[in-house]
């Protein structure tokens, strides 16, 4: 979301929000790796607020969608917990879909928790 409202006419308009060139709404709104911004991922809650540990976290709805008994099953699909994008719901693992939510909220303190840039 751009930070200012964006008039909107019958000619088409490309922005990028990738380099860093169009300024997005709220505080630290996007993930910079590398030279490109990014969205946060991890939210499968759709709560507002992306959390690793505690009460409605982001982290047990992947369990639950590979089936909540066994932590190496996986699901095929893009379902709202696919937080790679790769078609594969994984809760552990290689390029599993728990650890983004980590890292986005610090990697270091599981308890941290990030809010969405929403208005």
């Amino acid at each position: 979301m751009t930070s200012t409202p964006v008039a909107l006419n019958g000619t088409a308009l490309s922005l990028d929000f990738t380099n860093g060139s169009v300024a997005t709404y709220g505080t630290d709104a996007q993930k910079i790796n590398g030279t490109k911004r990014l969205l946060w991922t991890g939210n499968a809650v759709r709560d507002g607020l992306l959390k690793y540990t505690g009460t409605t976290n982001d982290r047990d709805p992947i369990l639950t969608r590979v089936g909540g008994t066994v932590p190496t099953a996986t699901a095929n699909g893009y379902w709202p917990e696919d937080h790679t994008l790769d078609g594969v719901v994984k809760y552990t693992g290689i390029s599993n879909d728990r650890d983004p939510i980590l890292v986005n909220v610090g990697g270091t303190i599981p308890t941290a928790t990030r809010t969405e840039q929403l208005p």
